[in-house]
């Protein structure tokens, strides 16, 4: 699809496969170092975070042509699904600079968080399909099992405590598949957007899993949601955390901030 639409009277380009885990993070470093003026990645927001993170701070563009289980900051951006209509908006080279998150140092584009939604993260991580079916599966037993625990949050000097099942941190609106976690939230305002569930009977989990997709979960009296530029999180339980949906251990205490415009994306024309 590449070789067939990519146009090579403006670029020249080199396709190279990735062998290994992280493998994308040195393909970037060597695209930067070379003078490449874009660095294109056929993959999910994990390969994205890979290849986003290594370039963020650099006038090096990131391209995406989506191929994830989610693709949530591709569909964000407006990047179509489509292969041969996100190779077409590589031609078109038009950029749109967004922020970027960071979580102890760690880069993300698109979603970070701590429990629930990490822990299924992890399980999700260590399965041989995707999709979101998949996820449903993995989710639902983890939905009966999962202990909540209190997190101690310092929010641009806002101090408070709070028992949780999961504090999502959204850079764009969605996960992915179109469950729109934070709505309201925008990845150029120099704002990151915290979600917090609060304690609630199951069934309330599932109507919430309902409106995630409706994009009315900010409706839920369960549900909290504040903008905030830095953010310190302090688990009561050493738990895994994720960054745009792959488990990351960033240990108890998650010192959160954004770095605005930090990032420039290949994006449709009318984005």
């Amino acid at each position: 699809m590449i070789e067939a639409h990519l146009d090579r009277d403006r670029f020249d380009f080199e396709i190279i496969l990735t062998e290994r885990h992280k493998h994308a993070i040195e393909l970037t470093k060597q695209g930067i170092d070379s003078g490449c003026k874009a660095v294109v990645i056929v993959g999910g927001d994990g390969s994205i975070n890979q290849v986003g993170a290594t370039l963020a701070g650099t006038d090096v563009a990131l391209g995406i042509i989506p191929a994830g289980s989610g693709n949530g900051l591709s569909r964000s951006l407006g990047i179509s699904l489509n292969p041969k209509k996100a190779v077409e908006n590589i031609n078109n080279f038009n950029f749109r600079t967004i922020d970027t998150g960071l979580a102890n140092g760690k880069a993300f584009m698109n979603m970070s968080g701590v429990g629930f939604d990490a822990a299924v993260a992890h399980a999700f991580h260590q399965q041989k399909t995707r999709g979101l079916f998949k996820y449903f599966m993995v989710g639902v037993p983890l939905l009966f099992n999962y202990k909540l625990q209190t997190y101690r949050i310092n929010a641009d000097g806002r101090k408070f405590k709070r028992k949780a099942w999961q504090i999502a941190l959204a850079n764009s609106p969605q996960y992915g598949n179109d469950a729109l976690v934070a709505p309201k939230a925008e990845v150029d305002d120099g704002l990151l957007d915290a979600v917090v569930l609060n304690p609630m009977p199951i069934f309330q989990m599932f109507l919430n899993f309902y409106r995630l997709f409706q994009g009315t979960l900010h409706t839920s009296k369960y549900i909290k949601t504040f903008k905030f530029k830095e953010m310190t999180i302090t688990q009561e339980r050493d738990e895994v955390s994720h960054l745009d949906g792959d488990p990351f251990d960033l240990g108890k205490v998650i010192e959160i901030r954004i770095r605005p415009m930090s990032l420039k994306v290949i994006v449709p024309n009318e984005v």
